[in-house]
């Protein structure tokens, strides 16, 4: 993986964190979102893990970086293998053809990261 990539991801990381008090001062329907997503994530009817899955294959499909990263880390922290994950993107691909495929390549950049800073812990 080379360093720019690295650094496209880590800096990802670093925007939502350093971003997320400013939104929740400003802007109003930021908090409501939070509370939105905290009840759809909870496990119910299905796990979290799984809908941290639903969720990156929707991210992969729609295109959106910051989401992948995001849903990875959660599906990863929930327990997600690999095999997972490369289940999810072939659902992604399935639902979203060549350009899926493509936005996946981030994923998996992003799960060699996730993979070698758990490595250096």
């Amino acid at each position: 993986m080379s360093d720019l990539t690295i650094k496209h991801i880590e800096q990802s990381i670093k925007d939502r964190k350093r971003l997320h008090l400013r939104f929740l001062d400003n802007v109003k329907t930021y908090k409501a979102f939070l509370d939105l997503e905290e009840k759809a994530f909870a496990d119910g009817s299905l796990n979290k893990k799984t809908k941290e899955l639903m969720a990156l294959s929707i991210s992969i499909v729609t295109k959106c970086e910051p989401c992948m990263e995001w849903h990875l880390d959660q599906a990863l922290q929930s327990g997600a293998t690999d095999e997972e994950i490369y289940e999810t993107i072939d659902v992604a691909i399935e639902m979203g053809g060549g350009p899926a495929g493509a936005y996946a390549r981030f994923v998996l950049n992003a799960l060699e990261y996730f993979r070698r800073k758990e490595k250096s812990m």
